[in-house]
């Protein structure tokens, strides 16, 4: 396939794209968590804390955390009392966060856009990092709302672009060339970084995702910048019937 490094929607035949995208991600396992870290100076891990400063209580609450990787956030969700699934579709990075401890509760190997559980299964969901890796964008949207409870919140933790005209340059050139430059020294793998940051380069606007979230059913969407408006928390819920 034309391994295009930049996002698109395509809701009718994703298959191709996922297939590509989940074997970029199994490759570069072993060094993802270490990179995550270098190449946001630490910040990804305020960030995730940081949604626990705009969603309610999860304790004693099934919640799902999903593209969860080797499991940061979904850690983080058990030491605040949830009872949590984590999905991925990537094998190698659930069996990762089970190594080392990040995966507290149910880990399950499955497409996003097909979340294997009953509808109203959960009262929160998570995603961080992963939804600019979903082409069916419409459909993920969809099935999520399907398995929250009424009242239950979504959490979206995204790189997004600066609206700062100078951070947006300096944060620009860091995306094509320090990024796909740093990942593939540490990883061996300059490709996936510059996939990487590709979609974190081309990724709906904040406000587009939230015109998306509202026509899907999902109300009281908050958007909450981090750092430089580098990343942005989304936060929403499924309204009560």
């Amino acid at each position: 396939m034309n391994t295009n490094f930049s996002y698109e929607i395509d809701n009718d035949n994703p298959e191709e794209k996922k297939r590509f995208i989940k074997k970029l991600f199994d490759s570069i396992v072993p060094t993802y968590d270490l990179l995550n870290h270098i190449l946001s100076m630490g910040t990804d891990m305020l960030w995730r804390r940081n949604i626990f400063n705009h969603i309610k209580d999860v304790r004693d609450n099934m919640a799902v955390d999903l593209c969860c990787g080797t499991g940061d956030l979904s850690l983080l969700l058990h030491q605040k009392g949830a009872k949590v699934v984590s999905l991925d579709f990537s094998m190698n990075m659930l069996q990762k966060g089970i190594e080392k401890q990040a995966l507290k509760g149910y880990p399950v190997v499955a497409d996003a856009s097909r979340i294997p559980f009953r509808e109203n299964s959960f009262a929160a969901a998570t995603i961080a990092f992963g939804i600019r890796n979903i082409p069916d964008i419409d459909i993920f949207i969809k099935d999520l709302f399907r398995v929250l409870m009424p009242g239950g919140q979504l959490a979206i933790l995204e790189l997004v672009r600066p609206v700062n005209k100078i951070i947006e340059k300096l944060y620009s050139f860091y995306l094509c060339n320090l990024l796909p430059f740093i990942g593939g020294i540490i990883s061996g793998r300059k490709s996936a970084y510059r996939y990487l940051s590709g979609t974190i380069a081309t990724f709906v606007d904040p406000q587009d995702l939230k015109a998306l979230l509202e026509k899907f059913g999902f109300t009281d969407v908050s958007h909450y910048p981090q750092t430089f408006n580098i990343a942005a928390i989304i936060i929403c819920r499924k309204e009560l019937s």
